[in-house]
C-alpha cells in the first residue's frame, strides 16, 4: 500500500455518551477524515445517537438498557450485542484497520480476530481501572493483553503497561479543538446568558464517582463557600456531565448526606446538570471562574485543556498524567486529591488573587498551543501505516 492511498479505518467506541473515550474517537475520527482517509465509527447505543453532530458515516449499534442490570450482566450483553452484530455485518466490508477506543470494543475485536473474520486489531488504553469483579477484570485485562497494537494517551500509562504487564505501547497524546474551544465572549457576558450573573462559579466535569474525587471537592466547597459568605458574596458549585456505565449510587448517596450535614443545598449551592448539551459546553466553561478538577485516577484529562482553552483557571491533582503537562503555579494549581483543606485554600486563592488567576490562565493558554488533533490525526496515520508494513 502506498503512501498515499486511502486508508480504511473502523473505530469502535463503548457509548454515544460524552465521556473522554468516546469523545477521543470522535474527534480521532473527524481529524482523519479531514486527512483525506475513509473513516467509520460503530458504537452501541442504548437509545439516543451521539452527544453531538459528527460529521463521520457512523453505525450506531441498539443495545436498550435493562434496569437493576447487574454491571458483570451489562458488560457481558454489551460485549454479545457488539459482537454479534459486527458478525453479522463482517461479509459486507472489510477494513485496512480497526481501532478500539475501550475495553468493551476491544473484547468484541478480540472475538473477531478469534472467529477469523479479522486479522489484527489496535487499542488505545486510556487508564486502567482497579475493578473488583472478577469478569471485569477478565474483560480489562482481556482488552490490554489481546490487542496486536497498543496505544496509550500518556507516558504514564505507557510506563504503567511496560512494569505491570510487560506491555509495549505507542504514546500519542489527544489533542484540543482550537476552533471550538477558545474565549468567545468576556466570563460576565456568559454568566448573563447562563442567568449566573453576580456569582462566582467553580465547575468541575465528570458528575458524581469516586475517581473523580466528588467528595473531598464538596468537602473543600462547604470551606470556600464559607469563605466568600461571610463577604456577602456568592459561590455555585455547577457538576456537569457524569453519564457512566457503572452503579455508583452508593458512592451517590454518600454524596447527598454529607451534602445535607454540611448545610449545602442541591440547587442553590450546588447546581447538578448531568449532561451538558454540546451548544452550551463551551459557555459554560466561559461562565466559570475556577475549574477544580481533583481526580485520583485519569487517562489524561480532556476536560482539563477544554478548561484551559476556554481562559479558566484549572486546579487539579499533583499526580500522572497531570504533571506531563500542568505546571505548579504556571498553568495551574496542583493539590494532594486527598487533603480537601489544601484544596479549599486553592480555591480561594484562585478566585482572589487577580495576579495569580491572570497568569494561570495565560499559561493554560499558552499550554494548549501543544495539543491539537491535527498532531494527534497525523500521529495515528502514521502509527497506522507502520503497522500494515509489518
Amino acid at each position: 500500500m502506498s503512501f498515499t492511498e486511502k486508508l480504511k479505518i473502523a473505530l469502535f467506541t463503548y457509548s454515544t455518551k460524552p465521556r473522554g473515550g468516546v469523545v477521543y474517537i470522535l474527534n480521532l475520527a473527524e481529524e482523519l477524515v479531514r486527512l483525506g482517509q475513509k473513516v467509520h465509527i460503530y458504537a452501541l447505543s442504548t437509545g439516543s445517537g451521539f452527544f453531538r453532530q459528527v460529521g463521520v458515516p457512523h453505525t450506531l449499534i441498539p443495545c436498550p438498557a435493562i434496569e437493576y442490570e447487574s454491571i458483570d450482566d451489562k458488560i457481558s450483553r454489551y460485549i454479545q450485542v457488539y459482537t454479534d452484530y459486527m458478525i453479522s455485518e463482517s461479509g459486507k466490508i472489510k477494513y485496512d484497520i480497526y481501532h478500539a477506543g475501550d475495553c468493551i470494543s476491544a473484547n468484541v475485536l478480540y472475538e473477531l480476530r478469534s472467529k477469523g473474520l479479522i486479522k489484527s486489531f489496535i487499542r488505545t488504553v486510556h487508564h486502567i481501572d482497579d475493578f473488583k469483579s472478577r469478569s471485569l477484570i477478565e474483560c480489562q485485562l482481556r482488552s490490554i493483553r489481546e490487542p496486536n497494537y497498543l496505544i496509550v494517551v500518556s507516558r504514564f500509562w505507557q510506563n504503567e503497561l511496560r512494569l505491570h504487564y510487560s506491555l509495549d505501547s505507542t504514546l500519542i497524546y489527544n489533542g484540543i479543538d482550537e476552533k471550538r474551544f477558545v474565549p468567545l465572549c468576556s466570563r460576565e457576558d456568559a454568566k448573563k446568558e447562563l442567568s449566573l450573573d453576580g456569582k462566582k462559579i467553580l465547575l468541575s466535569i465528570g458528575g458524581i464517582e469516586p475517581r473523580k474525587n466528588t467528595l473531598m471537592i464538596l468537602r473543600a466547597f462547604k470551606i470556600a463557600s464559607s469563605f466568600f459568605k461571610e463577604k456577602g458574596e456568592c459561590l455555585i458549585w455547577i457538576i456537569a456531565g457524569g453519564e457512566t456505565l457503572f452503579d455508583y449510587r452508593d458512592y451517590r448517596e454518600r454524596f447527598f448526606r454529607e451534602v445535607k450535614e454540611l448545610g449545602l443545598s442541591i440547587g442553590d449551592d450546588i447546581v447538578i446538570t448531568g449532561n451538558v448539551p454540546d451548544n452550551l459546553i463551551v459557555k459554560l466553561y466561559m461562565a466559570s471562574d475556577v475549574f477544580v478538577f481533583p481526580s485520583v485516577k485519569e487517562g489524561w484529562g480532556l476536560v482539563v485543556l477544554e478548561a484551559m482553552a476556554c481562559g479558566v483557571p484549572v486546579i487539579a491533582s499533583n499526580i500522572e498524567p497531570f504533571t506531563e503537562y500542568l505546571v505548579d503555579g504556571f498553568n495551574a494549581m496542583l493539590v494532594d486529591p486527598y487533603d480537601y483543606k489544601a484544596l479549599a485554600t486553592q480555591i480561594v486563592r484562585v478566585l482572589e488573587v487577580d495576579e495569580l488567576r491572570e497568569k494561570l490562565i495565560k499559561g493554560g493558554l499558552e499550554t494548549v498551543k501543544n495539543y491539537s488533533w491535527r498532531k494527534a490525526g497525523l500521529e495515528h496515520l502514521e502509527f497506522y501505516r507502520s503497522v500494515l508494513e509489518v
